[in-house]
């Protein structure tokens, strides 16, 4: 599979910060208490791609989503 360099430094970026964040109120990412450098399109594409996955670890409430590198990409490239 062949990535784009913005999506490699994103999955670079999310998984140096611990490979989980979680989207504030304008959908941009923050994790390891940094904002990320990163559109949201190229975290939709890597999603697509399933690289990454979007979840909401409290389904029964309201809140914002959160984002991690897939189990399947966990031990990293």
């Amino acid at each position: 599979m062949n990535l784009s360099r913005a999506q490699s430094d994103a999955l670079k970026w999310l998984r140096d910060r611990g490979s989980d964040g979680c989207f504030d109120n304008n959908g941009i990412v923050l994790a390891g208490g940094e904002t990320a450098p990163v559109m949201r399109a190229t975290w939709n594409a890597l999603r697509d791609l399933g690289l990454i996955e979007f979840y909401n670890p409290r389904p029964d409430r309201k809140g914002r989503g959160r984002i991690r590198i897939a189990q399947s990409q966990a031990a990293g490239t």
